[in-house]
């Protein structure tokens, strides 16, 4: 335990872009978050939809991933599946000219929040990487209702609050702190040894 303590404090402490990890790991993060997400954002889709547009998507199945991996080109593969996962869903559920909208969100959200989760015992920059990512992940998805729909930015507003509470609070950062702590030492068995290491 030790050992998984001071890789992750290095992981902390690390500033720079990891690009060092091959392409056959990056595909099986991109592979796990997708399959992943998919699962969850199945069950959220039996939650229903609270107007003008707030959801239910469990992010925090995507930050556990990102949680165990070092920030850079792994965090954009998360990323990447997360948005793959939202896609395929969106293609069973009808392609609407909204939707590069939100992969757009997915990719920066979720990048931009594995920069505050590189050290999973920093409970404190877990929450605000959590709130941060479903934050700036709907910036960008929810321009579409302005843009595209036409609607008032005040319903902007109300989305991007709501979706932030519910991604990134509810189902973000709550559930997220207690999952990394339950797999902490057990997480990094799972995924290639090759993305573990950080500069």
């Amino acid at each position: 335990m030790v050992q998984t303590t001071e890789t992750e404090s290095a992981r902390g402490e690390a500033t720079s872009f990891t690009t060092d990890v091959d392409l056959t790991s990056l595909v099986v993060i991109a592979g796990l978050t997708a399959v992943l997400f998919a699962g969850a954002l199945a069950i959220g889709e039996g939650l229903g939809e609270i107007p003008p547009d707030i959801d239910w998507k469990a992010f925090f199945v995507v930050y556990t991933v990102i949680v165990f991996v070092p920030w850079g080109t792994p965090t954009i593969a998360a990323a990447v599946g997360a948005t793959l996962a939202e896609g395929i869903l969106d293609f069973f559920e009808g392609m609407e000219p909204d939707e590069p909208f939100g992969w757009a969100g997915y990719v920066v959200g979720f990048t931009v929040a594995g920069y505050f989760m590189k050290d999973p015992s920093k409970t404190v920059k877990l929450a605000i990487g959590a709130v941060l990512g479903a934050f700036i992940q709907f910036a960008i998805e929810g321009l579409s209702l302005v843009l595209i729909s036409g609607d008032a930015w005040s319903v902007y507003a109300t989305a991007l609050a709501g979706n932030t509470i519910t991604h990134g609070i509810i189902l973000g950062a709550i559930p997220l702190i207690p999952t990394v702590a339950a797999l902490r030492g057990r997480m990094e068995r799972v995924l290639a040894p090759s993305a573990q290491t950080s500069n």
